[in-house]
């Protein structure tokens, strides 16, 4: 029995698949935990769902900043960007089963004592609070009337966090926290913009795990998002984004038994074969 965190897929189900080989991935006693941007910029992202879905409670994920992105496409809120590869899931003849699928997944979870989050959590927040936000947002996006939420997602602002955030605004930056977040300040000011390699970030601005005092500071935490510092483990936090769609490799980190263990155990597939051409 065992429990592996993996990386931004992006659509690379053959990736995807071959991983799962090396890790000698068994549905009947494993579980992966994917920690978002399970679509877009890849090759075959209705495989990618329709291979999750069909694993059951073995595949556990949370939602990517492209995996929300596509919802907005779905329902006509916005329109695709250069570089979008979605067109295969928007053409299924089960796409109203992927996106549902899709729109039940979280924004955090916590597998074998990580805190699992697709880009960051905020200093402020502690474990339980970045569940609770987490929610805030899940419950919206499984109601019917979830597209009143998409249409004022995106933005950058606000960019400083207050437990008394109301309404768009409170919504927004928890997406953002959860799915955009790489830079912050000590004070808890955000940067949505810079997306720059760990060491060349904007002046006054950290990698948010790098924040002295955060309250999650002893939270072992799983996240992906940032190719560039993909396999950094530094501060109890490990990121499992290692550029698959780039040509690098979709990773998979199997978790200690206990936290006293010591670090997981990584496994690396390159991915040549599926490369896109695309720009980050």
């Amino acid at each position: 029995m065992a429990n592996y965190l993996i990386g931004d897929i992006q659509g690379c189900n053959l990736t995807l698949g071959k991983l799962l080989q090396t890790i000698d991935f068994s549905p009947s006693t494993d579980t992966i935990y994917l920690l978002g941007d399970l679509i877009n910029r890849g090759p075959d992202n209705v495989g990618v769902l329709r291979r999750l879905m069909a694993l059951g409670t073995s595949a556990k994920s949370i939602l990517g900043n492209h995996d929300l992105h596509f919802l907005s496409v779905e329902k006509g809120i916005k329109s695709p960007k250069k570089g979008d590869t979605i067109q295969d899931i928007l053409n299924a003849k089960d796409r109203s089963e992927l996106t549902l699928w899709l729109r039940q997944q979280p924004l955090a979870l916590v597998a074998s004592d990580y805190l699992l989050v697709h880009a960051g959590v905020h200093p402020m927040w502690s474990t339980a609070q970045t569940l609770d936000l987490a929610r805030e947002v899940h419950d919206i996006l499984i109601a019917p009337d979830y597209e009143e939420f998409l249409t004022h997602m995106y933005g950058n602002e606000p960019t400083t966090w207050s437990d008394d955030l109301a309404g768009m605004d409170r919504l927004r930056l928890i997406v953002n926290v959860l799915t955009r977040m790489r830079f912050c300040s000590p004070e808890g000011q955000l940067n949505f913009n810079a997306k720059s390699s760990l060491t060349q970030g904007p002046e006054g601005f950290l990698p948010w795990f790098e924040i002295r005092g955060r309250k999650t500071e002893q939270q072992h935490i799983g996240f992906g998002h940032w190719s560039t510092a993909g396999g950094t483990e530094k501060n109890h936090a490990v990121c499992l984004d290692t550029g698959c769609v780039w040509g690098k490799g979709l990773s998979a980190l199997k978790l200690p038994l206990t936290s006293a263990s010591g670090k997981g155990t990584w496994f690396t597939q390159a991915t040549l074969e599926e490369a896109a051409p695309f720009v980050e």
